[in-house]
């Protein structure tokens, strides 16, 4: 007789099985077409206001903490303060203390875009196989449930009259930022349907604005720092305290997307202006009246500029360099003729987006000695055109024509053939 506890049992196996006496209950039947709880419309109209929602709290917060550190009025007054500065970081203009703004703090509306991105793609998932929803819808309805508070009270508290063109171009922003995050989601990106040649130029342009942009963050850092002595007296002359200065902080946080295209207008050597009769360029720096913020402390002396300070257009050829080499890189089979050509495009058009982005940086900051401040635009249109499309024919011809000076690659097929010849 086996041993129970060997391995090798005559015996066949034996399992047991507990089951309940009497029926089983059917076992509910799964939906599964169900899709998400929350619809893609409700979390697409949800979404849009909470961005505005969170747009304005974040105003109306630096606005209290201003009133807090001065208390130049009511609580309402400085909640009503917050709700024009709200406007503006939508492109809506607004008076403030009799005078007319339309300076639109990118900085504010870089938060305002990043919600809005995430929100799309927040509602973007909830979409079901079986809809038909595509990203651009789901951008739509974000931005016109966004649009609503804005309208309504721009109506009320502001005068999106005075500039409609950089209301629009909010708009835009803020609409490519929602349509950006609905693609991500969905993985897909926002050039598929384009032709081949045409995908890598968002690539190519957006390199290029980021070396524009670097160099100007450079000039920035490098002001402040020649200059820290000015920025602190003025600073110390405002007295703000521990509250207004985080106000302060904060509110010049805000307006650094504008400074970072200034100051990469000044490399570009157009320069940039702070008021009529005004310039300030790598050549010379003429100023006016300024308003007393420490961040313009960064500013050069008054006066004729030193040679030195040429070596910041170096900016330009760098960025049309990169333009030209994403778009050249991308079609390997180019002549060096067409190459140039490309290259040299590729340059201009990324020149063009920076005058937008130098348009859209500038605006009043009220009358006369305060209107018009902001990039030289025409000077900029022709220093940037000139030196970031040379930049990108020249390169794009050096590379084509180190592509023809290269040994063309054997396959394996053409060294089999040479060798069954011998």
């Amino acid at each position: 007789m086996a041993s129970l506890l060997s391995p090798r049992r005559t015996t066949a196996g034996l399992s047991l099985r507990a089951s309940a006496a009497g029926p089983q209950p059917p076992e509910p039947a799964v939906d599964t077409s169900a899709g998400p709880p929350v619809g893609w419309p409700v979390a697409a109209i949800a979404g849009g206001l909470v961005s505005a929602l969170v747009g304005w709290v974040l105003c109306a917060g630096l606005a209290v903490v201003g009133w807090l550190a001065a208390d130049p009025g009511s609580l309402g007054d400085a909640l009503g303060v917050g709700t024009r500065l709200w406007l503006l970081a939508n492109g809506v203009s607004v008076s403030l203390g009799g005078l007319v703004v339309t300076l639109v703090p990118w900085g504010a509306t870089a938060v305002a875009a990043y919600m809005m991105a995430w929100s799309a793609a927040f509602a973007a998932r909830r979409i079901r196989p079986d809809q038909l929803a595509g990203p651009f819808t789901v951008a739509g309805v974000l931005l016109a449930s966004y649009l609503v508070p804005v309208l309504a009270v721009g109506a009320w508290q502001g005068q999106p009259w005075r500039d409609p063109l950089h209301w629009a171009g909010v708009i835009v922003v803020i609409g490519l930022a929602a349509a950006w995050g609905a693609t991500r989601a969905l993985g897909r990106r926002l050039t598929d349907g384009w032709p081949d040649w045409a995908r890598v130029l968002p690539r190519a342009v957006l390199g290029a604005q980021l070396v524009l942009l670097v160099f100007g963050a450079a000039l920035v850092l490098t002001g402040l720092i020649r200059h820290l002595d000015r920025v602190t007296a003025l600073h110390s002359a405002l007295d703000p305290g521990v509250a207004g200065s985080i106000a302060l902080l904060l509110a010049q946080l805000a307006v650094a997307p504008n400074a970072l295209v200034w100051a990469a207008a000044y490399a570009l050597g157009s320069g940039f202006v702070v008021g009529p009769g005004s310039v300030v360029a790598p050549a010379a720096t003429e100023l006016g009246l300024l308003p007393g913020l420490p961040l313009l402390g960064a500013l050069p002396g008054v006066g004729p500029g030193s040679p030195v300070l040429l070596v910041w257009l170096a900016s330009g050829a760098l960025a049309g360099g990169l333009a030209a080499i994403l778009v050249v890189r991308a079609r390997p089979a180019m002549r060096f003729d067409a190459s140039g050509l490309v290259g040299g495009l590729a340059g201009v058009l990324a020149a063009l987006v920076f005058v937008l982005l130098g348009w859209a940086a500038g605006g009043d900051l009220g009358m006369v000695r305060l209107a018009g401040l902001g990039p030289r635009l025409l000077p900029l249109l022709v220093m940037a055109g000139t030196t970031m499309g040379l930049a990108g024919l020249l390169t794009g011809l050096m590379l084509g024509l180190l592509r023809q000076r290269r040994p063309p690659v054997k396959s394996d097929n053409d060294q089999g053939t040479s060798a069954s010849t011998h």
